[in-house]
């Protein structure tokens, strides 16, 4: 008996079902790891629990939620050994989680989060995109089974029904504004000045009006934390000379 969450998927064969039920996940788990242990009473996210009256937790969120593995494969290929206490532990990177695999990222690997995104693995999986590195967010992300409508966690947000040309178009979209005011003006009010300086630059301040329409939507959220960033975008735009 199973219940597929990402938590079991994070440690691939290394997790025992059973017929109890996991306090973190709502994974069927054994009875070997107990909630009076791996539950402390710091613990402050109790609203988001799938079992909150299970004495058990499975192995899958007892590894994902400890200090980690000595060694961890990243997104890009390399391999990060552990060199210090606390540097390996799941909450403080980003997941690509699938069957029979895991990679983690961090902030330096939005280029291949960004491909990977838009180019999804096989089912199943789950990608979880930490953003502060302080939650614990890997047990609460969904399971994706259909790699054309998918969900994702940006923190602690579920995006859900991600269409990856709407993503790409966004992304692709907001390219001019990064390039002149950076990341971090795309969720912030414009002014005047704005206006001003991509219409000098640009000849176009639609880019701007458009944006201020679809910023608060989800997968608006999403494209910004995968965009280029400013340092990407100038061999792209330097070439107009104007700045």
């Amino acid at each position: 008996m199973n219940l597929l969450t990402s938590s079991v998927l994070f440690v691939g064969n290394k997790y025992k079902s059973g017929s109890e039920r996991c306090y973190y996940c709502g994974a069927y788990c054994s009875d070997e790891n107990l909630t009076s242990f791996y539950v402390k009473e710091t613990f402050t996210n109790r609203d988001i629990i799938k079992f909150p009256n299970s004495k058990y937790v499975c192995v899958g969120c007892v590894e994902s939620l400890g200090n980690g593995y000595d060694e961890m494969k990243m997104v890009d290929g390399s391999i990060k050994k552990r060199d210090n206490e606390r540097g390996m532990q799941p909450r403080m990177y980003s997941w690509i989680i699938t069957k029979g695999n895991k990679l983690a990222a961090t902030k330096a690997h939005i280029k291949e989060l960004r491909k990977i995104i838009l180019n999804p693995p096989e089912i199943p999986f789950s990608i979880i995109l930490a953003d502060s590195g302080q939650k614990q967010l890997i047990f609460r992300c969904p399971v994706n089974i259909d790699k054309n409508n998918f969900s994702l966690l940006l923190e602690d947000e579920v995006i859900e029904n991600i269409d990856v040309n709407i993503l790409n178009t966004r992304i692709e979209m907001i390219k001019p504004i990064v390039f002149l005011f950076g990341k971090l003006s795309l969720l912030k009010k414009f002014n005047i000045s704005h206006f001003a300086k991509m219409n000098e630059y640009f000849d176009n301040i639609s880019i701007i009006e458009k944006w201020i329409e679809i910023k608060n939507e989800p997968i608006s959220r999403l494209a910004v934390w995968l965009s280029y960033s400013k340092e990407e975008l100038k061999n792209e735009y330097i070439k107009r000379g104007r700045i």
